[in-house]
């Protein structure tokens, strides 16, 4: 008798027990900091099957700080003759068009190797080109779409000539701008410094994208 009452208490507390287990939360073992560190390195899938059901969690951690960023003021371009334009309002100087590869066609690359086809780059005799932030490659938008001197259509300034690329890097990283909102909508991107913001002048958009992906090639300069 007192065997079989044993036996069913046993299985009494088992049950109370797997049953406490079961309405735990399955997040228990990430913390908010970690999941929130993962946010800046996995995308959310990969986060709810580390964690399952870490969803509120995630929530909090998009209730971050958000920086965003003040534009330059208004261009004016002076086509150089050379290749190259100025921005004489920003004192920049600018490749009239995107980065070329060896076969002609426009350089689709990394960011990392778009900063290095930058510093090794000596057109119009310089070597001081570089990748633009993104406050300075939006200033090469136009405020509708115009052909500009490739002659096709877009929203780029009539003297660029686009060419056929649509995304531009910019050398402005997700930790140092966070949010931005384009003529579409409120952009918010936590990816750090794994991921950088580009622009697309065919549909005057601004996206981000993780450095590893590969887009086209835009060069400025100080001008000096």
């Amino acid at each position: 008798m007192l065997g079989a009452l044993w036996v069913y208490m046993k299985l009494f507390l088992t049950i109370i027990i797997l049953f406490f287990l079961s309405t735990l939360p399955a997040h228990a073992g990430c913390k908010k900091s970690e999941i929130c560190s993962m946010l800046g390195k996995m995308d959310h899938f990969s986060i709810l099957n580390k964690c399952p059901d870490s969803g509120p969690l995630l929530a909090e951690c998009k209730k971050v700080k958000e920086t965003t960023i003040e534009d330059l003021l208004p261009a004016e371009f002076i086509d150089n003759g050379d290749g190259t334009v100025t921005d004489t309002v920003n004192n920049l100087l600018w490749m009239k068009k995107g980065e070329l590869d060896e076969k002609g066609n426009l350089t689709k690359v990394k960011l990392k190797i778009a900063k290095k086809i930058a510093a090794a780059s000596s057109h119009a005799g310089r070597t001081n080109w570089r990748i633009p932030s993104l406050v300075e490659i939006k200033t090469l938008f136009a405020p509708k779409r115009v052909i500009n001197a490739g002659g096709k259509k877009s929203w780029i300034n009539q003297i660029f000539d686009d060419g056929v690329g649509h995304y531009y890097w910019s050398s402005t990283t997700c930790d140092q701008v966070s949010v931005i909102k384009d003529r579409y909508q409120k952009k918010i991107c936590q990816q750090g410094e794994s991921a950088a913001w580009l622009v697309h002048f065919n549909i005057n958009a601004i996206f981000w994208h993780h450095k590893i992906e590969d887009y086209h090639v835009w060069l400025v300069a100080d001008f000096k």
